[in-house]
């Protein structure tokens, strides 16, 4: 008889977990404060809800699917997006769809909506393919050799998010646009800022950094918005449409600074997250070379076989799989944050006003109870039968309920289609003695990149 294939599984690098909790002292100082994604126990990897008191208020941490659909869904509008972080981020993302609330956050999201249809992504499909091809191109006179994936996926993703929502007209190169956003996001989570907003009190070299950062952008992209504005016959992109939409309601000034807070948005969460989203896939199928044979012969047969990019993605079945089970090992956005407006209950959790509640999706999709193995590399998990009878609220990497990210059919698309370019034309070896390690801002990214040999495929 025949015995069946066992297939040892990757265990992808994880900060360590230590049995005790971080002292008060190193969540708000030491080293967790700088970097979030670490020091979790682990007991917060198994227990379904915990609670933390801080100065002035208690930071509830919850795990199970069943309290996180109340939070994000059912009692949806006893939960707010954090006073602190409006103040935090109120000056460049203020009146964004991402940081509004109420009418306000609906009036937007129903303006937008149309823009991310399916049907409506699928016409950006030509531009993802596009940036993917002349990423390969480009691999062309580096390979072999060896690349870090995720500076390249930035450069890519930067590529596509210019073109297909600013036209290329913002006037920021991709170097200098990914060393900004990388420089804002670390400064808006500052210790400093946490401990009360005391912005004058907090003058490390991460918060200049920030602050420089946010100089730059925010004058780049008033810029372009002016000329939008000035221009009679402008393209039309997506950020035309928001224009003339706010201007039907709005004058020109409140027009101009909504745009520009979601340009801020869009810019920022449109290619950080999805780049590295496609580095770690990267660094997973490197390290698993069965799961890279797959996903490669996948993606030669459907862009072999397909007419169109949209026939392509529906071939994609492997491949989205794989992708899938990343974006549950490392989420783009690993945390996910809300403060109560009015006292409410979860379950038996009794939750205050002014308390924060704490939604990670860090801890919910490595959750022992949640996923067996939940620390190894196994796409099997995304299966279809692996997804029968599982929670929704169980696998969040783009949130979920009425807030879920808007742009998440986008970023699926342009992360598939950028793959299976990539995986057509070359194979992915890791480096020997480079460790992989985790650094978590607003998104979740690989501490100095991530170096991959990268080799064309023959045959």
């Amino acid at each position: 008889m025949n015995k069946p294939v066992v297939v040892e599984r990757f265990r992808p690098a994880c900060p360590p977990r230590p049995k005790a909790p971080p002292s008060y002292w190193s969540a708000m100082f030491g080293a967790q404060s700088r970097n979030p994604i670490n020091g979790w126990p682990r007991a917060s990897f198994e227990i379904s809800h915990d609670s933390r008191r801080l100065p002035g208020f208690t930071y509830h941490t919850v795990n199970d699917p069943e309290l996180i659909q109340q939070v994000l869904l059912d009692k949806q509008p006893s939960f707010g997006k954090p006073a602190l972080m409006k103040r935090l981020a109120g000056r460049y993302m203020g009146g964004s769809v991402f940081m509004e609330e109420g009418e306000a956050w609906r009036g937007q999201r129903r303006l937008m909506a149309p823009t991310f249809t399916p049907v409506a992504v699928s016409a950006f499909h030509p531009i993802f393919v596009d940036a993917a091809q002349r990423t390969a191109d480009r691999w062309a006179g580096e390979a072999p050799g060896v690349l870090d994936v995720d500076a390249e996926a930035v450069r890519t993703t930067f590529d596509v998010i210019s073109r297909a929502l600013f036209s290329a007209e913002h006037g920021l190169g991709t170097d200098e646009a990914a060393e900004h956003v990388e420089n804002l996001l670390a400064s808006v989570l500052r210790p400093g800022a946490i401990l009360g907003g005391l912005g004058w009190l907090d003058q490390t070299r991460r918060t200049r950094k920030g602050r420089a950062a946010e100089a730059f952008l925010i004058s780049r992209l008033s810029a372009f918005i002016a000329a939008r504005q000035a221009d009679p016959d402008p393209p039309a992109d997506f950020m035309t449409q928001i224009l003339r939409a706010f201007a039907a309601d709005h004058p020109p000034e409140a027009a101009a600074r909504m745009a520009l807070s979601n340009a801020v948005v869009f810019l920022v969460a449109g290619h950080e997250t999805t780049a590295h989203a496609l580095a770690w896939t990267l660094y997973l199928l490197a390290n698993d070379r069965q799961a890279q044979a797959w996903a490669a012969e996948e993606a030669r047969d459907a862009l072999s076989g397909a007419a169109t990019p949209a026939e392509t993605l529906e071939r994609l079945i492997y491949l989205r799989m794989v992708l899938e089970e990343a974006l549950r090992l490392y989420p783009p956005a690993p945390r996910l944050e809300r403060e109560a407006v009015c006292d409410e209950e979860l379950g038996d959790l009794r939750i205050r006003k002014g308390d924060w509640v704490g939604v990670w999706p860090w801890l919910v999709h490595r959750h022992k109870a949640l996923w067996r193995d939940p620390d190894l590399f196994d796409p099997e998990n995304f299966s279809p039968e692996a997804k029968e009878g599982r929670h929704r609220f169980q696998y969040i990497p783009f949130g979920a309920g009425p807030r879920i990210c808007i742009g998440a059919q986008f970023a699926m698309a342009e992360a598939l289609l950028a793959l299976a370019h990539w995986l057509a034309r070359y194979e992915f070896d890791p480096v020997p003695g480079h460790k992989v390690e985790l650094f978590s801002d607003m998104t979740l990214k690989p501490i100095g990149g991530m170096p991959l040999r990268v080799y064309e495929r023959f045959g």
